[in-house]
């Protein structure tokens, strides 16, 4: 049967989630191209992409009238902390940074997870919002035990971090915006 309030949610979470990805994939290209960023270039350039990464967050939470996620309003709630800390105390060390953008990532990857399990029964790749939560705890969990690699190792795994979920995000969102455009959407698939 269709539903096409289903097939709506479906369109309007994929396009979030490709709206996500691809400020991720554009935030680590950034981070690549300007190697020599100091300190303070760089927390700015976390700032926005942790804020808008929670506004978004946010705006989809508060714009969907059906079936909320309460994981998701959180992770929007953290990461729009996470870029005002950063704007706050911009003055920060490479290591207290490394602190901030670990704890960001555990807390938001902790938050991916439990919503990927959340919509498990309604979304066929929900596996691929796991996979996400997973890469992003391992690297919050990196950043946390680790903090000593220095500023620059944080550069390039930073990037490589926003890249890939950048990518996981988009083709999350592609799948939910097929799930949208098929005349047989399942909203039970377990």
């Amino acid at each position: 049967m269709t539903d096409p309030l289903a097939q709506q949610l479906f369109k309007g979470s994929g396009t979030a989630l490709i709206i996500r990805g691809i400020a991720a994939v554009l935030f680590g290209i950034l981070v690549v191209v300007w190697p020599g960023v100091s300190v303070l270039a760089m927390v700015i350039l976390f700032g926005v992409y942790a804020v808008f990464d929670g506004v978004t967050n946010i705006a989809h939470y508060v714009t969907r009238k059906r079936r909320r996620s309460v994981s998701q309003l959180l992770g929007g709630i953290i990461s729009v902390l996470a870029g005002l800390v950063a704007f706050v105390w911009p003055g920060i060390t490479a290591l207290s940074l490394a602190l901030v953008i670990g704890l960001w990532a555990l807390i938001l990857g902790v938050s991916q997870m439990a919503l990927a399990f959340e919509v498990k029964k309604t979304v066929g790749s929900w596996w691929l919002w796991l996979i996400t939560g997973i890469v992003t705890t391992v690297f919050g969990l990196f950043l946390v035990v680790l903090p000593g690699p220095g500023i620059l190792s944080l550069l390039g795994l930073l990037s490589s971090f926003a890249v890939l979920v950048g990518i996981l995000l988009i083709a999350s969102g592609a799948a939910l915006r097929r799930l949208g455009k098929s005349p047989f959407t399942r909203l039970s698939m377990g």
